[in-house]
Formats: structure tokens, sequence, C-alpha cells
């Protein structure tokens, strides 16, 4: 997952509302977002590591994870996969903070993870292994591959597009006020300006592709040093929007890509506050 945009306590009807696009090659294999048979998980799957980037759980709980561009960085020992720290609190049953200080932060390549629990004292936690875990506050933010609400042009564009679109939904929201408008926000692909772009190693280039909501990396983009890594294209390639009332009740839309391209219709789930059943879900968008 390469960007997460968050609105905390910023709508009367919904504590958390979530906007995520996650960034990966093209050929990784990977299931779109689906119920797991464990815990009523909700989320997509990455089928290599066995994890997921982003998802949802009964009670409201929602998990997230990031990773940290570090070219270079050699791999801990022992390492464990970054898809495995949002599935396991989605999971489980341990508070956010809780869960955050418990993590093996060393055997993880570099990482923040967004953990969400309504019914935690602190119910909004970015963990991560290159800043203590903290409670995040109020407002808009935005994480990338950087440290959280670092000012990258996407992070900074992408949090003033999420507070005018808050600004304007209803009670409660709807198909057209809040996905239509979301997935037209997570498809923005203009890239900064050369001035505003951040210096994590990879070259201008790379930092330009890389440097808008939606990404998609051309093969003008790739100097003989990505090439070879890149090959088989790399980009968005799913959207990801996610509500949470006061109830704990949760929707999850899905938007898929494939090299770029909008793939199918978005998938909806629902998990309401209880019920014997613990997700519907349907192709089909609420009106």
């Amino acid at each position: 997952m390469c960007l997460l945009l968050i609105a905390y306590r910023q709508h009367p009807q919904y504590p958390l509302l979530l906007l995520a696009n996650r960034d990966e090659f093209y050929h990784r294999p990977t299931a779109p977002a689906h119920p797991w048979e464990q815990g009523g998980i909700v989320a997509g799957r990455d089928l290599e590591a066995g994890g997921t980037w982003l998802g949802v759980a009964p009670g409201g709980r929602v998990a997230a994870v990031t990773n940290i561009r570090e070219p270079g960085m050699p791999e801990p020992p022992d390492v464990l996969s970054r898809g495995e720290i949002p599935t396991g609190f989605l999971a489980g049953n341990r508070y956010p903070s809780a869960y955050a200080n418990a993590l093996p932060g060393q055997r993880y390549r570099g990482f923040n993870a967004l953990l969400f629990d309504p019914l935690a004292e602190q119910p909004l936690v970015c963990a991560g292994n290159r800043h203590r875990p903290f409670a995040i506050t109020t407002g808009f933010h935005g994480i990338s591959n950087g440290a959280p609400d670092d000012p990258w042009p996407k992070v900074t564009r992408g949090c003033e597009s999420l507070a005018t679109l808050v600004a304007g939904l209803p009670n409660p929201v709807n198909a057209q006020s809040f996905v239509t408008l979301s997935l037209a926000l997570l498809a923005d692909s203009e890239r900064a300006p050369q001035s505003q772009l951040p210096d994590t190693g990879v070259g201008t280039a790379m930092e330009s592709a890389l440097s808008s909501i939606f990404v998609r990396v051309e093969a003008d983009d790739l100097n003989t040093h990505h090439r070879p890594v890149i090959s088989g294209g790399y980009g968005t390639r799913a959207s990801t929007l996610v509500t949470v009332d006061n109830q704990g009740a949760v929707q999850l839309w899905e938007q898929s890509y494939t090299d770029g391209r909008v793939s199918g219709a978005p998938r909806y789930f629902h998990l309401p506050p209880s019920s014997p059943s613990p997700f519907t879900s349907t192709t089909s968008l609420p009106s």
C-alpha cells in the first residue's frame, strides 16, 4: 500500500473515512478484496506472502500498512512479511496501542501501519519501525512511503482534496457523494513538479513517476538500474475506500486495475456492528 488518506473525526456519522491506493508490481499474484475464512476479515490478499495491505473486521476494526522507501537497506535477519501486520491485528483482539507495541519491528523492513478500533482508549494508532507508535490526532492525515504526514506532493494534494470532499458529504454517505468522488480523487495521475519531489534515493525520473496519487510507471521512467526490477510493470493496482460509522458498522469498496486501467466494477462489502453473518457483499453500490 503506497498511499493512505485519513479523515479522522471529521464527519458527524463516520469517525473514520479512509481512502487508499495500493501500488505494486503488476506480476505479483494478488486476490481482490474478499471474505477470509478467519475472524470475519474482509481484505485483499497477497498470494505470494499471504498477508494483506488493507482490511477490515467486525467491530469496526481496520488495518493497513505502507512500505517505507529505503533503497539499498539490507534485509533484516529472519525477515517477516509486512503483510502479516494488518492480518494479525484484524484476526486478534488487541487494542491498537498494545498491538503496535508488541510488534517485533526489527524483523520487518521499513513500514507504517494504521490500526483502528473504535472501542479503544486510543482508537487510531500509527505503528512503525522507523518511529515510535503514536495516536493519530483528529484531522486529515496522509501516509505514503516516508514518515507519516511527510509533506510529499501526493500526501499534501491528497489531504487537501479529501478535506474538500468530506466538507460536501451528506449524512449518511452514498455512492454518488462518496464512492464516485473518492475514486476520482485516487485516480489523480498528475505528477509533481521536479522542485517538489522528495529524495528517497531512486533518482529523479522514478521520484517523478511515483509522485502522483495514481501511479503508472512508464518505460521512459526506467533507467538501466530500474529496468530489470520493474520489467513487468508497476503502478496502482487497487483503490480502497473504508467508512466506519458511530455504531461500528464498516463499509469497504475496492476498485481493481489491470496495467493501470479500470478492471471490472467496484466490489462492495458491509460489516454490520453485530450480526450472525459477519459480512454481506455485492458488486453493486448502495444508492
